[in-house]
């Protein structure tokens, strides 16, 4: 027989698991959705679905972009230009939205070392490569059932010397 005392402390763990707290929201949101955020955010951008936002390869179909993978990496490389520098290795993340008009916004950026700890990269090389994504044009809206959708989408850039070495994915 289980003591009075026993059901209480059971009840008090099982309800403070499963509580939610703020950082763990902060942090699902740097892995999921992208909310607006004022401070960031073009206002002029609008998603079509505010409640549903697909995330990257939903159902398998891969990046959805004029020429494929290949128009993309060739038309990031030609805009590309920073100089050899030994100390910027490791990968940048651009995450954005591509809304159901083939647009794109709320762009969020993540730099990470090889050792896949948080660093900084070069200030100009951060903004080269965010500026270079948000250009980007041949991004095409996302169909399913004869209706188009929000989709997240992401980039990584891997980067060895300051040189860019492969885009993911």
């Amino acid at each position: 027989m289980i003591k009075t005392t026993h059901w209480i402390w059971i009840l008090l763990v099982t309800l403070f698991s499963c509580t939610e707290s703020k950082k763990q929201f902060e942090y699902f949101n740097d892995l999921g959705e992208i909310p607006f955020n004022k401070k960031l955010d073009n206002p002029n951008f609008k998603v079509c679905h505010e409640d549903i936002t697909f995330p990257f390869n939903y159902g398998g179909i891969g990046l959805v972009y004029e020429g494929e993978k290949k128009e993309l990496v060739s038309t990031i490389q030609n805009k590309f230009n920073y100089p050899k520098t030994k100390e910027q290795n490791g990968f940048i993340t651009i995450r954005f939205i591509i809304n159901c008009e083939g647009k794109t916004g709320r762009f969020r950026v993540t730099e990470m070392g090889f050792d896949l700890k948080p660093k900084k990269f070069d200030k100009e090389i951060s903004k080269q490569i965010l500026e270079i994504t948000k250009a980007l044009k041949g991004w095409k809206a996302f169909e399913r059932n004869n209706r188009t959708w929000d989709y997240q989408q992401y980039l990584v850039f891997k980067l060895m010397d300051g040189q860019l070495k492969e885009i993911l994915p």
